[in-house]
């Protein structure tokens, strides 16, 4: 559960009337989250249209997966899958649907600083993008606590993606 309010703090950012994304923004990567103690969690993600799949590496088995209902946590160790209402508090829903005001920011390469607003879980963040591809998006969130997450091997796919359910796997209802 720790996790997921971790990453729903990692997930909540972006836009204004100069769209920092192509629209519709399809891609997988592997990311790597770290605060200011260390490795806060890896894996890889496959987003879509606003619906992503995160498959984590570390620190434990577990895929984070939404649609436009739910978020599904899935906790290979217990085998079982953790259902919320999908409040769009996940970070990066926000952040890549282009939700905020932003304003260039300079960098070596093409950065770009949020403006969050007052319900935003975050107080500060800054995007750093190459090309098409997103490198790292660095914030701080509103316990101060600062967070980087960098992503690797960035393609832009236009395959689909969906979560299933495993069959033996219990389900918990978290409205």
């Amino acid at each position: 559960m720790k996790w997921i309010v971790l990453f729903s703090l990692c997930f909540s950012i972006f836009g204004d009337s100069l769209k920092i994304f192509k629209s519709p923004l399809n891609f997988n990567s592997s990311i790597t989250i770290n605060n200011e103690r260390g490795l806060v969690s890896s894996g890889d993600i496959f987003y879509r249209n606003g619906n992503f799949i995160y498959s984590l590496k570390l620190p434990s088995d577990q895929i984070i997966a939404s649609d436009k209902k739910n978020i599904y946590v899935q906790d290979n160790d217990f085998n079982q899958v953790m259902i919320y209402k999908n409040d769009n508090s996940f970070f990066l829903q926000d952040l890549l649907n282009n939700a905020y005001k932003t304003e260039n920011f300079p960098c070596p390469d093409n950065c770009f600083k949020i403006k969050p607003d007052d319900n935003s879980s975050f107080k500060e963040a800054l995007i750093s993008r190459k090309d098409q591809s997103i490198d790292w998006i660095r914030v701080l969130d509103v316990k101060d606590e600062r967070i980087l997450i960098k992503f690797e091997n960035f393609k832009v796919e236009s395959s689909n993606i969906t979560y299933v359910i495993p069959n033996n796997y219990e389900i918990i209802n978290n409205d």
